[in-house]
């Protein structure tokens, strides 16, 4: 058996305008400057209160508060407009399929909320695809590798005998920590120079696929 667990956010879904809009929204709400898009893409992969905490360092624990609510508000708001679309990235459905088609295991390793994950799995029809997921509610932020081991565990897998696909530093550390092979895509959040962790860095989901194929 064999385990790829993915990231969603700058791995499968192109996330990337929503969650600035909402770190944007969010620091108007909140009376603050808004952050750059640098420092929101910085965070990105890591729980929500913690990526806060550490987006805005010179703010208060209220001030962080105040903008995690504004920040769920906005995001909310907008996924619930009937007109919101959130893409996936090219040829990311195809492959989770043909993956699933030929005898892997899928699961997820998200900082989503539960909420977003059993989102994500309603909007692109997922839900038969991933054996497992875990996320943000349930333990340690990455890039502790506890959702890594979740995955894992769930599935009476042992390390070598899994993938880590992500886009952020985050995940590639999460991975090494959890003795696991790691692949960074490059189309996502990080630059990189920021996957330096990654065991393979691919560029578009043919690299992706071969690279996976070629794991034993």
């Amino acid at each position: 058996m064999k385990l790829a667990v993915f990231d969603v956010d700058g791995t499968l879904v192109d996330s990337r305008s929503s969650i600035f809009r909402a770190a944007t929204e969010a620091a108007e709400a909140t009376g603050i400057t808004p952050p750059t898009y640098d420092a929101v893409r910085s965070i990105v992969g890591i729980s929500l209160f913690e990526a806060i905490v550490q987006m805005l360092p010179d703010h208060d624990e209220a001030t962080h508060r105040a903008y995690l609510t504004a920040f769920q508000h906005s995001f909310v708001t907008m996924h619930n407009t009937s007109s919101f679309c959130e893409v996936l990235y090219d040829g990311a459905d195809d492959l989770l399929r043909r993956l699933k088609s030929d005898g892997w295991c899928l699961g997820m390793a998200t900082g989503q909320s539960r909420r977003g994950v059993n989102r994500c799995l309603d909007s692109y029809a997922w839900h038969d695809l991933f054996d497992t997921t875990f996320c943000a509610d349930d333990g340690p932020s990455k890039p502790h590798p506890h959702m890594l081991q979740a995955n894992l565990k769930a599935l009476g897998l042992d390390p070598h005998q899994a993938v880590m696909i992500g886009d952020t530093g985050h995940d590639m550390r999460m991975a090494r920590e959890a003795r696991v092979h790691a692949i960074g895509v490059s189309w996502g959040f990080h630059t990189v120079e920021e996957l330096d962790l990654a065991d393979h860095i691919v560029h578009d989901f043919n690299e992706l696929e071969t690279a996976l194929n070629a794991f034993r």
